[in-house]
């Protein structure tokens, strides 16, 4: 959630700003790791932002931020300026909106604002874990290995999503063109026939008369389905943008058939895997946690996270914390025990991360495998229903003639 905030910079000089994270108190705990004195903080409403909703058309690729932060890293490894290195990959950016973002950076860390500090005013390129992945490595002086480890960790995300977005395409689009073809016939093909059915007289078959009332529906009330079509489309923009609405959405989802598990799975393995990158940057466990649950997608993953912080904070370890909670499966939980006890945790949350994205291949290709012929056979039931209603009264004509 953005909030609009007013502070000191480090240089004392006023600024002002807005930042987008799950809370007001991890928005001030953000805001005072940066070094700002806050004055003011309050929620920002988010504006409708066409940039936002479409980033593949508008905004900063993941491509481009992967691709800037390596080149970054080998420039830097080479003995070039931080600033020199950043002019250098602006103008090798073709995205004109990034383009801007590192001239603003380059602009900020001249007038002496820390690197990490002037990533983070552009949180639609750089999120919070990738920002404070740079602050810690400023600190440590070692830029170039953290450019390269957060790179990895985005591009390994990446990876994750668009596998369950290719695998879920075809089904999707098969559905999109079969509704297109249904809804043609029905309002275009379907309405002529069943004119010239009932002008045939005698008594029509059930399937025919079937289709007759829905055709009559369809021409006499499509533009009371069409508005209904834009109500439920309304509907789910309203859902979406509130919080509340959207936590029990997302809650429900987890408990869908097929679904659930493989939403739970690409949740665990953000998670196993944004803790090894921020323990592996010497976060400490609880600033860990609160960036793991800023990247997390499931509104009810996220809050589960944001209670284990805060139980992280009373001074229990995370391997107890975690059964309490009906989300995470019982093997991640064990290898976090393991790694507490022998102080390889990032090491085994890394192991068990590559272990969950075999085995979301598997549970992505199990939904797929059962979605692809229910939809099919779906389809084919109303195409043959049709195809049905509109034979059997031409046999029964031809039948009457002889």
């Amino acid at each position: 959630m953005p909030y609009k905030y007013t502070a000191y910079d480090t240089r004392r000089q006023l600024i002002s700003g807005t930042i987008d994270v799950a809370n007001e108190r991890t928005a001030k705990e953000v805001l005072q790791q940066s070094g700002y004195a806050l004055l003011s903080l309050k929620f920002a409403r988010p504006k409708f932002s066409l940039r936002k909703q479409v980033p593949s058309f508008f905004g900063v690729k993941t491509a481009d931020v992967i691709s800037f932060s390596r080149m970054l890293a080998t420039l830097i490894s080479r003995g070039t300026n931080t600033v020199v290195a950043m002019e250098i990959l602006r103008d090798q950016v073709t995205n004109a909106t990034f383009k801007e973002i590192i001239q603003s950076i380059v602009d900020d860390v001249r007038r002496g604002v820390q690197l990490a500090d002037a990533m983070s005013r552009h949180p639609e390129a750089f999120s919070a874990l990738y920002c404070r992945t740079i602050k810690v490595s400023e600190q440590t002086g070692n830029l170039e290995n953290a450019l390269i480890y957060v790179a990895d960790h985005i591009e390994k995300q990446g990876v994750l999503v668009s596998k369950v977005a290719r695998s879920l395409a075809y089904p999707l689009f098969v559905l999109l063109v079969g509704i297109g073809v249904i809804t043609l016939l029905v309002l275009v093909t379907l309405p002529a026939l069943s004119d010239l059915f009932l002008n045939l007289g005698g008594e029509l078959p059930l399937p025919t008369k079937i289709m007759v009332v829905i055709t009559d529906v369809a021409s006499e009330y499509l533009l009371h389905i069409l508005g209904f079509v834009a109500f439920l489309f309304a509907l789910g923009v309203v859902v979406m943008s509130n919080e509340k609405l959207r936590f029990k959405l997302d809650i429900f989802i987890l408990r869908v058939p097929l679904v659930g598990p493989v939403i739970t799975l690409r949740e665990m393995i953000n998670f196993s895997r944004t803790v090894s990158t921020c323990l592996a940057s010497s976060l400490s466990m609880p600033e860990t946690l609160g960036l793991a649950a800023q990247t997390a997608t499931n509104r009810y993953v996220a809050a589960k996270i944001e209670e284990a912080r805060e139980e992280v904070l009373k001074g229990r370890e995370l391997s107890g914390i975690l059964p309490e909670f009906n989300v995470f499966p019982q093997p991640l939980i064990q290898m976090i025990k393991v790694g507490e006890m022998a102080s390889t945790l990032k090491e085994d949350l890394g192991t068990i991360a590559e272990m969950y994205d075999q085995d979301i291949d598997r549970k992505v290709n199990t939904m797929v495998s059962v979605l692809s012929p229910g939809i099919m056979l779906f389809l084919g039931a109303f195409v043959a229903f049709i195809a049905i209603s509109m034979i059997m009264p031409i046999y029964s004509f031809l039948g009457s003639i002889e």
